[in-house]
């Protein structure tokens, strides 16, 4: 994927505005890097989940107060071929036409319904009884954190929702994992800490299991990696 940029506009509803505002501030990221995370869900991740069909649907069946103001951001050039070519599609299926920064307000009410693990893990509801996120670091072997700081780079990401949707993807199965796996090979004896921002019942649930922290992000990402098949170099 090309690292080249482009800057865009959006427009938001009041409840894509808030949701982005909560999760930036419990997170402690930027919004533009919950909307950058977004566009991985939606393009890299979970491709067959946002089909031209299904948005179209989606759009269909809801109505939308997309509020005036405009709000710009930085996003990868590939990401924004993928949204025009999707709204083109989109506005075939539908016979209406779309300005960018309105398709882009639909596609991300679409993602916070449907798509963003954030969500899914009722992560605002969590932070009712926890106020602040827990910063802690993990030691990582070097290829892995090598790797993980990579797909970051590239697709825009914030370290701690990468390692927070690793800990809580349900296909990996509950914490620390379904079983022991027996495929996973650790490439680097050296390790090397990265700091990140977790919710803090996660922390909470790493603390409580009789495994390092270190150890069940190290056996998770490399499972998380290959599934997604975003294993680097």
């Amino acid at each position: 994927m090309s690292s080249s940029t482009r800057i865009i506009s959006y427009k938001a509803t009041i409840r894509v505005k808030r949701n982005l505002e909560k999760f930036s501030d419990n997170l402690k990221t930027s919004k533009a890097k919950i909307i950058n995370y977004a566009f991985y869900e939606l393009f890299i991740k979970y491709p067959d989940k946002a089909t031209p069909e299904v948005i179209a649907d989606y759009i269909s069946l809801n109505t939308f107060d997309l509020k005036k103001s405009n709000y710009t951001l930085h996003i990868l050039i590939d990401y924004y071929d993928r949204i025009t070519e999707i709204k083109s599609k989109v506005q075939t299926i539908k016979n209406v036409e779309y300005h960018d920064n309105e398709f882009i307000g639909l596609l991300l009410a679409f993602y916070f319904d449907k798509i963003s693990f954030l969500r899914k893990k009722k992560v605002n509801e969590q932070f009712k009884e926890f106020k602040k996120p827990s910063q802690i670091g993990l030691y990582l072997n070097k290829d892995l954190k090598n790797k993980i700081t990579e797909l970051c780079q590239d697709y825009q990401l914030n370290a701690g929702m990468l390692l927070f949707d690793i800990l809580t993807d349900t296909d990996l199965g509950k914490l620390p994992f379904h079983s022991l796996p027996k495929n996973i090979v650790i490439e680097s004896e050296e390790k090397e800490r990265i700091m990140v921002f977790l919710p803090p019942y996660i922390h909470k649930q790493l603390n409580e299991l009789p495994l390092s922290n270190s150890f069940i992000a190290e056996v998770r990402s490399e499972q998380y990696l290959h599934k997604f098949e975003l294993k680097k170099g």
